[in-house]
């Protein structure tokens, strides 16, 4: 496991309990076009996260913003009950992935990564594309 994580490709064949591929990949499709992301190369990727500590994460991203490709991966187990939400919030973050590194790089210049003002600027990053998801969505339930 790396940094306290292993992701498990191939789960498409399993019995996914959440929406099924070809729904989440047109929910992808609708909001890449909202999201003005015409120009990014996506795919989809059901997935199962495994982590040292069980936390239960929904999605996650691999992007290389020069190319402007992406793989978007969605758990293969949501717990959550709402894909589109994770769907857009993994979404963001591929649109501010640049901007991310380029801050998160000047920073671990300074400080050790997943500890003080490493932590705080993940928080930060993690709040605000919270917060433009649930705008982008209309909602303040979450």
């Amino acid at each position: 496991m790396e940094n306290d994580r292993e992701i498990i490709y191939g789960m498409e064949g399993k019995k996914v309990k959440g929406l099924p591929l070809d729904d989440l990949e047109k929910l992808m499709r609708e909001w890449q076009k909202k999201l003005l992301m015409d120009n990014w190369k996506l795919d989809l990727k059901i997935v199962d996260f495994k982590r040292k500590n069980n936390y239960r994460q929904s999605g996650d991203f691999i992007a290389d913003p020069d190319k402007k490709n992406a793989s978007i991966l969605m758990t293969w187990d949501p717990w959550r009950g709402d894909e589109e939400y994770t769907l857009v919030h993994e979404m963001l973050h591929v649109l501010v992935y640049d901007y991310d590194k380029y801050s998160e790089g000047l920073i671990l210049g300074h400080y050790k990564k997943f500890e003080g003002e490493h932590d705080v600027y993940m928080d930060k990053l993690e709040n605000l594309v919270h917060h433009l998801t649930r705008m982008l969505l209309g909602r303040s339930d979450r």
